[in-house]
Parts: C-alpha cells; structure tokens; sequence
C-alpha cells in the first residue's frame, strides 16, 4: 500500500495489555489456574480497588503531593530499546524514522505522527509479546487512523507463532493481528530497511526476502530466507538523534544472544550464537549517555558477566570514566567466582542485579542444564550484598522432577540467602527448548500451561508456588505486571529512594493477603503507612499523562 509521505517509518514500541483485560481474561477462573495464580499476585486490592503495583506507587504519590495529578509513572517512560535500536538503524542507513516506546501513553503522538507526517511503513516490534492481543490493539487503531499505510510486525512473536501453529490457525492469527507484512527473521532489522526501501521506490515486496506476506484469501506466501548476521559494533546506537528526551533512565544491550543452553529455554536457539560488540563500541555509547545526563544504566544482555573477563574489562572501563549513573544487569552468579569481580562491580557503580536462579535444589539445577550450584549463588549473593548491590532472584515451580521435597529446598533456600525481592512462576512447558528432547525421559506430556511429568502436574506447580509465597519469610515478593526487577531502575531515576521502594514492596505483601479477600483488609494502619512511604521523595515530573479510557477494575469478589 503506498502513501505520499515524508516519513519512511514510525516504529511503535511497547504494549502493555490493559489491566481490566487481564482481570476480565483470568478472574473467574478457578484458584489453581496458573494465569489467574500470577495474575493474583501482580496486584493489590488497595483502598477499594485492584490495580497493578506502579498504578498502587501513582495513587500513594498523588495523596502524598509528590506529583501534579496529570503525571503518570509508568516504566514505559523508559526508551524502549527495541524501538530505538530500529529508528536508529533506519536512520543510519539513510531512511527517516521515529519511535515511541509506550503505545498507551503516546497515542495522541503516535496519531499526530500519522495524520502529519504519513509514514510509509509503521513497524510493530513484540518483544515481550507471547500472545497477539498487543499487536491487535495497535493495528486497529492505525487503521483508523491512516488505513492506507503499510503495517509491518516483526520480532519472536512472529517466529514463535509460525512453529506452534499449523497452517489455517496461522492464517486466522494473521488475520486477526491484520498486519501487511511480518518479517520472519530472529534480528530483522536489515530485513526491514528492504521493506522500507522496497515502499519507498515502489519495489514489489515479494522480492524482499524473510517476509510473510498475507495474500488476503486466507493464505499467505513466504518469500526465500536470507540469514542476517548484523554487526554489533556497527549497530550501535547514535542516542544525539533522539535529542533530549531520553529521560534519567536508559537500556542498552552490549550482546546478542546467550552462552548458556538451560533445558527450559529457547532463547538462544532463536538468536544463535552468541554475539559480542567490543568494549571500546561500549564505552563510545556510556559516555555518550553519560553527556547526555542519563543517571541510571540497565544492559540487557542475557549473560552480561560472559565471558568473564571481558566482563572484568568492562568494568574497568566504567570505573575508569568515573561515570555519573549506577548499573544494572542480569548477572550469571554461578559463573563469578573471584572476588576481583565483585569488587570490579562495586568500583564500576553497580546498584542491582537479576538473578536467574530458577530452583534452591542442585537436583533441579541438573535437569536444567544450569551451570551453577547452590553453593554459588550462596557466595554470590552473599558478595553482592556485601558491597551494597541489591538482588532479585526468580524462580521457577514445578519443572520435571520438581517434588514437595525440592519445593522445601527451594523455601529454605530463598530463606537462607535472603535476596532482596523475589519471584516464582509456573514452569511453562515450551517444546521449542532443549527440554522437548527430554520427554521421554520425564514422562512429559502436555505443553504451555496444561502438562504433567513423572513427579509433578501444573496443578502441583501452583500448590507449589501457593506454598512458596506463603513461607518466604526473607525475602520481599516482586510482581510482574508492568514492574518486575527493569522498575527498580527507573523509580530511582524518578528520585525516589530503595529503602522506600524496599518498604512499599514490605506493606505491599502485607496488603496482598487480602487480594482474595474482599470485604475484609489489612490494618488501617498498613493502609495509612503505605499513603506515607514516599512522604520523602522529591517532586516527581515525566512526560506520560494518566491513560484514558481504561476500564477500572472493582474490588469484587475474587
């Protein structure tokens, strides 16, 4: 579809899925589904109404005076990488290009952007999509707005919906996201200048390969495969193109890909092998970021301390520059075994990491192919808090040879080490992992969220997490919906403190026992200190207004 425009294409960041729409999805379900187990979880009923944790954080500010009414915290304000990694590389590779990295919060924007400037092409990135539901949202409302432009989604979603599905149930998602053109490509981003290029001097897109590409007779056709292999160091993102609206907080990735295969994970079959851009590429960017103002730093890799001493290398770079932000990773605690690395950490202003831990029991970590014992992430968790640097560690219930033994192990555990915040999830059964290969041997059967194997059901798996939430005693639960660990970044960009953001999630857990309890709560005095936890923040400002339009969500009964 071709549109006269001066913009070759608008990339849109993340969807977060409303929260009456998940309420709406999983509330009347029975209390040992998993989704409505997480879901459970992911908020509180709070004064009278359920909302997520950053909705809980924006009612406790606005009470306490700490923000105008009309500002909206949300840690979407963040650039979204992938938005910016793609607006750069069009840019770089002489196309126009803008992002945005909410979709909910920059709709009057993202509609200004098509009404003004009629991008050719807008590009739908699905990150951290696992259903269409996002992308749906997106597309219709592009089509009331500009209808006539092309509509591009990319990203694993697409990937991942071509495996799983058989052909007619792939035509009718296809259908329904009702995008143009789905690249079919694990990076994509050179995929997607061939298909701004091909918009902008009226090529026929058949040409342009890794494309699906809807026929509109309820098929489509997918042109050749050509594999990208696109270099990091030239990749890197020119972030004086997006002028000053990066805001305090800002993520980058200084890898592609993981070092590790664990037995429930696909990821690094997807990405292929691992992928390094080299320190001196690294540190342009920081000290770019650092000019530009930005005060806390999130890298994004999988496996940002692999290999070892590249890691090491990195951190000497950034105590080196003296840099004015603190950092954040996901850190591989099973593989750090030298002091000299915690030490590095600390010197380089390291604030908080994630920690995949997924199980207290080396007889699980076995199965999981992780490359870590217990004994590790002891000493690990122990150094990193010895020098200051909080830890958020996940969990995962019920992955094959999970027993009420192991999941006692795992409680004591948690117990015993006390990371900062915690989560525990439902292993979700993927038959693209390793694991598949395993069946077999464990008596799998099943996929996603409806399996069993030789020592455990789904059903065990949420007694099983029912268990842990009840028992961790030493350590402060974190939920997921529009939060999780890449929060705890952008709150102390925003000003606010970790013993405070600490103390909310302490009353949080309080408050959350009462979620399938309405009519009755907790103390009005946990109440009342949670409207005050933030009595010591400073003014808070950000770009986002409150969203219109989302349905709320009653304290009816669960």
């Amino acid at each position: 579809m071709a549109t006269t425009s001066d913009l070759d294409c608008l990339i849109i960041g993340y969807n977060d899925v409303p929260f009456s729409q998940q309420w709406n999805r999983v509330s009347n379900r029975g209390a040992r589904d998993p989704e409505r187990l997480m879901f459970m979880r992911d908020h509180l009923l709070f004064d009278g109404e359920r909302l997520p944790y950053m909705d809980v954080m924006n009612k406790v500010l606005h009470r306490a005076g700490k923000m105008d009414e009309n500002v909206y915290i949300h840690g979407g304000e963040t650039p979204n990488l992938a938005a910016h990694y793609l607006a750069n590389y069009l840019l770089r590779h002489g196309f126009s290009a803008e992002c945005t990295s909410l979709f909910g919060c920059e709709q009057d924007r993202i509609r200004d952007i098509l009404q003004t400037r009629r991008p050719r092409a807008v590009a739908i990135t699905t990150t951290y999509y696992i259903i269409p539901n996002p992308v749906v949202e997106i597309t219709r409302f592009i089509r009331e707005v500009l209808p006539e432009t092309t509509i591009v989604v990319g990203g694993p979603l697409v990937g991942n919906l071509l495996k799983d599905l058989e052909k007619d149930e792939l035509s009718e998602v296809l259908a329904w996201m009702d995008a143009d053109v789905y690249i079919n490509e694990s990076q994509g981003e050179w995929t997607l200048t061939q298909v701004a290029a091909a918009l902008r001097d009226g090529g026929d897109l058949k040409d342009v390969p890794n494309l699906l590409l809807p026929t509109g007779a309820g098929d489509f056709k997918l042109t050749r495969i050509k594999a990208e292999a696109n270099v990091l160091d030239e990749c890197a993102i020119d972030w004086s193109m997006f002028g000053d609206s990066l805001g305090p907080t800002v993520h980058t990735r200084t890898a592609r890909s993981c070092a590790f295969k664990c037995s429930f994970c696909d990821y690094p079959i997807r990405a292929g092998a691992l992928t390094l851009a080299s320190v001196e590429t690294v540190e342009r960017e920081l000290r770019q970021l650092d000019r530009m103002g930005v005060k806390q730093m999130v890298f994004i890799d999988d496996t940002f301390n692999v290999p070892g001493p590249r890691f090491k290398e990195l951190c000497r770079m950034m105590a080196r520059n003296d840099f004015g932000f603190q950092w954040y990773s996901f850190f591989r605690a099973g593989t750090a075994r030298d002091e000299e690395t915690y030490n590095l950490m600390a010197e380089s202003k390291c604030r908080a990491v994630f920690l995949g831990i997924e199980a207290g029991d080396d007889g699980i970590l076995r199965n999981m192919s992780k490359v870590a014992t217990l004994d590790r992430y002891r000493v690990g968790i122990e150094r990193l808090h010895a020098r200051g640097i909080d830890t958020f560690a996940s969990f995962i219930s019920g992955f094959p040879g999970e027993t009420e033994k192991t999941v006692q192990n795992t409680i004591d555990f948690i117990n015993e080490v006390g990371p900062t915040f915690w989560r525990t999830e439902p292993w979700w059964y993927n038959h693209r992992a390793p694991v598949q290969k395993q069946a077999a041997e464990f008596g799998l059967s099943g996929r996603e969220y409806n399996w069993r194997h030789n020592t455990m059901d789904i059903n065990g798996a949420v007694d099983a997490c029912h268990a842990l939430f009840d028992q961790v005693t030493n350590s402060l639960w974190m939920p997921g919906y529009n939060f999780d660990f890449w929060a705890l970044p952008y709150l102390l960009g925003k000003g606010l403190e970790m013993p405070d953001i600490i103390e909310f999630h302490r009353l949080a857990r309080q408050i959350m026992d009462y979620n399938d309890r309405p009519g009755a709560g907790p103390a009005p005095e946990i109440v009342d200190r949670m409207y005050h936890v933030f009595d010591n923040a400073p003014r808070i400002t950000g770009k986002y207004r409150p969203p219109a339009g989302r349905e709320a969500v009653p304290a009816l009964a669960a």
